[in-house]
């Protein structure tokens, strides 16, 4: 007769998100435009594709944040600018959801040229564009 084991509490850690973003990057984009140093969106705005190619997929809210940058570009972006174009979303909200692309986005590879601006709100310090055929 074997004594049972309880089953364990420790469970090693599993990164998915640097899997999925290393797998990510070694796919580099061969796209049939020239890059140029753009961060362009793609798939309607639900992918981000960096200046290296690395595709980026997006939540809603990250979306609706790239989106609203796109629409006013060089200029800083109150955070209630943001949070006018989504109901029911908190500051925290907003604030973690731009904290998860910024790491998503340093998991592929690249550094994402959103800027805090103390006080106020965000402001993109890149070239951004979308692109409707894709």
């Amino acid at each position: 007769h074997r004594a049972r084991r309880r089953p364990s509490r420790w469970r090693p850690a599993v990164n998915a998100p640097a899997r999925l973003a290393r797998a990510t990057s070694a796919r580099a984009v061969h796209a049939p435009y020239s890059m140029d140093g753009w961060w362009t969106l793609i798939y309607q705005g639900w992918t981000l594709l960096t200046p290296q190619g690395s595709r980026i997929a997006l939540t809603a809210l990250e979306r609706t944040c790239l989106l609203c940058v796109l629409g006013n570009p060089a200029r800083e972006l109150r955070r209630d600018e943001f949070l006018a174009t989504r109901r029911r979303t908190s500051m925290r909200t907003l604030n973690v959801a731009i904290c998860r692309l910024r790491s998503k986005v340093l998991l592929a590879g690249a550094r994402l040229p959103l800027h805090t601006v103390h006080g106020m709100g965000y402001v993109f310090l890149g070239k951004l564009r979308e692109l409707s055929e894709c």
